[in-house]
């Protein structure tokens, strides 16, 4: 699989997907640019894109990334922080010669997405936050997430998760499960570590903001609910809002084919590439 070295000598894990053959057209099409690059959660990995990857590549090149530190982007610890992952998308990007992108973000890769879209808005075509506040902070914010945190429920059963709906290892046994197999990938991981506290965006940082923006949520998500994104994307200029029901914090995962259409529809608006 490819890798790439980044600026302070981590090897980055990615893939890299295209059609080709009879399907040439497309491929073309996704090499002017179109290109859609997916970031995963602290949960996950670019294996987590299992789902996305095959519904949207007949019509965009697509990327999935390790972040460092996760999965087989290793990374010795003083060298894993979230103020790399912005300069890590990017160096992936420059390897292949992509000057800009869609960025769909998923939790804690919203901090990735979001940080490029601040500092280099050039490279974004679109944004899609998922799941994710991005680093996005204000003092009602901040009271909900606290509120959340106290009352998340027990787990049950050693398939349940906070990142999924409280009740999905009872619907879907054989997804909770592969869900925690993929997380398992992040072995030499340390969470603790993770320092997304410290990269905070207030509504000052969005003067001039213009990088159409859609923010992705669910109605069980306890980890940022519902109400957290909304009030976290009132303070982002143009963005739009999507509440999916019947899922938790991954709805990419537990409920891809809605989860895939609200990003089609998204990027109809936004790129007119689907119909």
């Amino acid at each position: 699989m490819p890798t790439t070295q980044s600026i302070d000598g981590v090897d980055l894990h990615y893939q890299s997907f295209r059609m080709t053959g009879g399907n040439r057209e497309a491929a073309s099409e996704s090499d002017d640019g179109q290109v859609i690059f997916f970031v995963h959660g602290a949960g996950g990995n670019a294996a987590s894109w299992w789902q996305q990857v095959p519904h949207f590549v007949d019509q965009y090149r697509i990327l999935t990334l390790d972040h460092r530190g996760f999965a087989r982007s290793r990374c010795r610890p003083e060298q894993f922080s979230a103020k790399h992952f912005s300069s890590d998308l990017l160096a992936v990007m420059d390897v292949e010669k992509i000057e800009s992108a869609i960025l769909v973000c998923q939790s804690m890769g919203g901090w990735t997405g979001l940080g490029t879209a601040l500092d280099h808005p050039d490279r974004v075509q679109s944004l899609v936050m998922s799941h994710t506040p991005g680093g996005i902070m204000s003092d009602a914010i901040r009271d909900v997430q606290q509120q959340a945190a106290s009352n998340r429920p027990a787990l049950t059963s050693p398939l349940a998760h906070w990142a999924v709906a409280s009740d999905y290892h009872e619907k879907s046994p054989a997804m909770s499960l592969l869900y925690t197999q993929i997380s398992a990938f992040n072995d030499l991981l340390d969470l603790s570590k993770l320092d997304l506290q410290t990269i905070q965006r207030s509504a000052e940082d969005f003067e001039n903001y213009d990088v159409p923006t859609l923010f992705i949520t669910a109605e069980q998500d306890v980890i940022f609910p519902p109400e957290m994104i909304r009030l976290a994307s009132e303070m982002v200029p143009g963005a739009a809002l999507r509440v999916l029901k019947e899922a938790g914090h991954s709805s990419y995962f537990e409920a891809a084919d809605a989860f895939n259409q609200v990003v089609d529809e998204f990027l109809c608006a936004t790129s007119g590439r689907r119909s």
